[in-house]
């Protein structure tokens, strides 16, 4: 599937989440990631890994358009979710 076709599809998702007020994604993405940094197990493993596949969704979606500023950026989130959820784990 090229990026145009997931962009395609994307597109009503992406209608709905600007359509909520400003805070709403961020606010519950922070909330998602409280969650998995310190709920039990069981709860913070889907709630990190919808974060992270949300991250790298708008970040495949986004990287044509953004500056390699703005690519390391998501890179660096991508892999401060990924470095909480092992520290889960290890924990």
């Amino acid at each position: 599937m090229s990026r145009e076709q997931i962009a395609q599809v994307s597109k009503p998702v992406l209608e709905q989440l600007h359509a909520l007020p400003r805070w709403v994604v961020p606010l519950g993405t922070l909330a998602l990631v409280a969650i998995g940094a310190l709920a039990p197990l069981g709860l913070a493993v889907p709630a990190l890994l919808v974060v992270f596949v949300f991250v790298a969704w708008i970040a495949y979606l986004s990287w044509p358009a953004v500056s390699s500023g703005g690519r390391l950026l998501r890179v660096i989130m991508l892999g401060l979710v990924a470095a909480v959820g092992v520290s889960r784990f290890l924990a």
